[in-house]
């Protein structure tokens, strides 16, 4: 079942976005193209991790908490930290993402690139954090959940 996005206006009437988030996916895939969308996807996506900045963490279970507790305050899913430190990448298993539609590829992954932005810009306000790593979803990454892979970007 498809998310509601509303929200109440000052006079209690509630506002329902799904049709002007469809139109506003649909407009900017016809005007910008892929590359283009998902750039600006992930310049909201880090905006939105600033807007909400997790606090301090000094281990993967507390940063996986902190997350979890930002994304239900805006009604964005949950997700799960895996590292793997052979290969010095962090796999973020990302479920209940907002969909708009069938919209993206793969169906129903376009805010995906806004997800990447707002891990990536959460991982690099963390203490110790390394400079140049990237959130980026993997290609076969589709469904209920999809799945991002964050560290130095592939050659």
């Amino acid at each position: 079942m498809p998310q509601t996005v509303s929200f109440g206006t000052a006079d209690g009437t509630v506002v329902h976005w799904r049709s002007f988030l469809r139109a506003l996916a649909e407009e900017v895939d016809a005007r910008a193209g892929a590359p283009e969308r998902n750039d600006l996807l992930r310049c909201i996506g880090a905006r939105m991790a600033r807007l909400l900045p997790l606090p301090a963490v000094h281990s993967l279970e507390t940063l996986e908490i902190e997350i979890n507790d930002a994304l239900a305050a805006i009604g964005w899913g949950q997700a799960r930290l895996l590292l793997n430190e052979a290969e010095r990448v962090l796999s973020i298993a990302h479920s209940g993402m907002p969909r708009i539609g069938s919209a993206g590829s793969p169906p129903g992954t376009w805010l995906a690139p806004a997800l990447e932005g707002l891990y990536e810009t959460w991982l690099a306000q963390q203490p110790g954090s390394e400079p140049g790593l990237q959130a980026r979803l993997q290609p076969s990454s589709g469904g209920e959940t999809v799945v991002l892979r964050y560290a130095r970007a592939l050659p």
